[in-house]
This record gives structure tokens, C-alpha cells and sequence, in this order.
């Protein structure tokens, strides 16, 4: 289960037998939500929260807070869903420690 990123408190993660769309889980506390990554020509269009099974889904500020960042990061976490799926590469965690705007 590759770490992505850890920001802020949120955790960016993939599962090891993960399924397309291209998607990252978000942690916090207690609470869990999916954003997927529609990509259309290469370019990300919309990200997309899901629930995840029965699991509390992230609360409403730190949702938006989790959006930015993936928004942000979103050409970053392509390249390393196909270094990770694609490539069999190893994927190195980042911390992120400035906020992203």
C-alpha cells in the first residue's frame, strides 16, 4: 500500500491491487474518502469524492482541503499510478509542509 503524500494531517494513499479510474484514498483521523481522477486527452478534467464501504467519509472542510491538494498534485499522482501499476516502481512518500493555494 504505496503512501503518497502526507498533508497537513491528510494522508494520500493507493492500495496494492487497486482498479482504474486513476484514484487516491484520503485519510484522517478516523474518516476515509476516494477521489477519483476523471482525465479526459490526458488532461484532468473533475475529481470525484466516493464513500468508501462504511467508513465516515472525510468532513466537509477537510474534503475541500483534499481536493485542492489532488487538483494540485493531480499530474504527480498520474505519473506515479503508472510508475506504481504500470512500471512496477516503487513509489516514495512525500511530506508536503507548505499549503497548497
Amino acid at each position: 500500500m504505496p503512501k503518497l503524500y502526507e498533508y497537513f494531517g491528510l494522508v494520500f494513499l493507493m492500495f496494492s491491487n487497486e482498479h482504474s479510474p486513476i484514484h487516491v484514498h484520503v485519510q484522517h483521523g478516523g474518516t476515509e474518502s476516494v477521489l477519483e481522477l476523471i482525465i479526459i486527452n490526458g488532461e484532468v478534467v473533475n475529481v470525484v469524492f466516493r464513500k468508501l464501504g462504511n467508513k465516515r467519509m472525510l468532513p466537509p472542510a477537510k474534503q475541500r482541503e483534499a481536493e485542492a491538494f489532488v487538483r494540485a498534485k493531480a499530474s504527480d499522482i498520474a505519473r506515479k499510478w503508472n510508475e506504481y501499476f504500470v512500471l512496477h516502481q516503487h513509489v516514495a512518500p512525500e511530506r508536503i509542509t507548505k499549503r497548497i493555494k
